[in-house]
């Protein structure tokens, strides 16, 4: 009986040790293959360096501190991208994938703080040529749950100052997919649950502008920034010692932009984004333009061209703005400081903004011509006539004279009085003319043209001019005198400078010609 208790602890102990020796030749043995999946089976041109690598073969834990990641562009060994991390941890690692399917599964990645640097120049696509390697990471990637916690990125271009960055990033996403081989895949990452956010957003735009924002949150489709602000990188006074020609100082301040029900897809051919709803709320945009410098005389496309151009496909249903306000000077003397024409509590409805599908772009606005006009302003186009043809419709009410003075003095070295209490005007036309027909309802009105330094008025022109307008509309069918609009477009100037040219050739047959309506 003893010797039997005896043979059984033997045995019992046996199979312990045997168990014991086992588990430690499998702890080194998965190390060892870990290790000889991130040191010898990657590309020429990636690295990865850690201080050391914790393992829980019973768990299926895995973890790297201190990692870093090095990609160098292939061919000529510059870097491309660094990737610091705290940590990198992996739970529930499934060995079986692992071993025998050299396949990467595991329920939860978590990368610790950190830090990405990428090099937007470099490009990897050369003639450079390497041996093929086998392993893990040419098969695809899943995991259950991906997190990253308090992350930075920074873009650096040629001159390595930076080109986009985002601070304190944070991501969970759920059932990840991702497919390493970018020749066979055109979308390498697919997940079924999104949750990301990221503060002190920026990114470079070029020579002139930039672009920032305060907070980023997306959910799933949902998209939310904070405080978005596009702007000129210099001083109104700084972008005119700067510039040879004209070039307008815009800033451009947007409390939240939401986007709803979006998507992106991509392939070598073309690429797509598709968005149910924008929604803009309290956008202040300024812009300022130098008249000093040399105009710029480039052709200036319509915007059904611009869509229609697009390298990118996109497709939104609606955009709809709220209590927005643009601030508009111009500079066109050297002494006189430039007044302000503002449009304030702009509300408006852009639907079907595409260039991809048939429907008709409309935009519908109503705003307050200097905080005092009701104005409204309508258009419509299809991108897919190459004529660029258009429809634009719009009106005012009582317009306040005494409110827009201070730019007519400024810019149209005049001023003006009267009542002016309607005006409606109706426009169509293409990329090279149009036409269409305006009334206005109007009583006493008459202008003032100043002399050059606009410290007195210009007797002659002013009394040549008044001549020429005709007494007030009662006089008319209905209270209103009609003028008819007929126009050819400068097409080194912008669509609403097509569109001030037609109200004011309307305006200008109404207050002068014979004021009656065509039949």
């Amino acid at each position: 009986m003893i010797n039997k208790k005896k043979n059984i602890i033997k045995i019992t102990t046996a199979v312990i040790a045997l168990f014991l020796v086992f588990l430690l030749c499998a702890h080194w043995f998965v190390k060892h293959k870990i290790n000889q999946q991130l040191q010898y089976n990657l590309p020429q041109h990636i690295t990865i360096n850690y201080n050391s690598i914790s393992l829980n073969l019973l768990l299926g834990n895995v973890g790297l501190d201190k990692i870093s990641f090095k990609e160098e562009s292939k061919g000529n060994n510059k870097t491309k991208i660094v990737l610091k991390a705290a940590k990198i941890a992996i739970k529930d690692l499934s060995y079986i994938d692992l071993l025998f399917y050299k396949k990467l599964s595991l329920n939860k990645l978590k990368i610790t703080s950190p830090e990405l640097t990428k090099y937007t120049v470099l490009d990897t696509i050369t003639s450079y040529k390497e041996e093929k390697k086998e392993g893990i990471f040419t098969n695809p990637i899943s995991i259950s749950e991906f997190k990253i916690t308090n992350g930075n990125i920074t873009f650096l271009n040629a001159q390595k100052t930076t080109a986009a960055k985002a601070e304190h990033i944070f991501i969970n996403l759920k059932d990840v997919v991702f497919k390493a081989d970018k020749e066979k895949n055109t979308n390498p990452l697919e997940y079924k649950y999104s949750n990301i956010s990221a503060h002190k957003l920026y990114a470079n735009l070029g020579k002139f502008e930039e672009i920032n924002a305060e907070k980023l949150k997306a959910q799933n489709e949902s998209i939310l920034f904070k405080n978005l602000q596009l702007k000129t990188k210099y001083t109104k006074e700084e972008l005119s010692k700067k510039i040879t020609i004209e070039r307008d100082f815009i800033n451009l301040k947007i409390k939240e932009l939401a986007l709803e029900n979006t998507s992106f897809s991509y392939s070598k051919l073309t690429s797509l984004l598709n968005i149910s709803k924008v929604y803009i709320a309290k956008p202040n945009l300024e812009v300022y333009r130098d008249k000093l410098i040399a105009d710029d005389f480039s052709y200036k496309p319509m915007y059904s061209k611009m869509l229609r151009d697009l390298s990118l496909k996109i497709g939104i249903d609606s955009i709809l703005i709220q209590q927005g306000n643009i601030a508009y000077q111009e500079k066109l003397t050297q002494h006189i400081k430039p007044q302000k024409l503002s449009f304030n509590n702009i509300n408006a409805t852009i639907s079907n903004l595409n260039n991809y599908n048939n429907k008709t772009t409309t935009v519908h606005t109503n705003s307050l011509l200097m905080n005092k006009t009701p104005l409204e302003l309508n258009w419509s186009f299809n991108i897919h006539n190459t004529t660029d043809f258009f429809k634009a419709w719009g009106s005012f009410t009582n317009l306040d004279i005494a409110s827009i003075n201070p730019f007519l003095n400024t810019n149209l070295r005049a001023t003006a009085e009267g009542d002016m209490q309607q005006m409606y005007f109706t426009v169509s036309g293409n990329k090279q003319k149009s036409a269409g027909d305006l009334k206005i309802k109007y009583n006493n009105f008459k202008f003032k043209v100043l002399k050059k330094d606009r410290l007195g008025v210009n007797k002659l022109l002013t009394k040549i001019g008044n001549l020429l307008i005709k007494e007030g509309s009662k006089a008319n069918p209905e209270d209103y005198r009609y003028g008819e609009i007929e126009v050819e477009r400068d097409t080194t100037k912008s669509f609403f400078n097509y569109l001030w040219i037609n109200v004011k050739a309307g305006l200008l047959d109404a207050l002068t010609g014979k004021g009656t309506k065509k039949h």
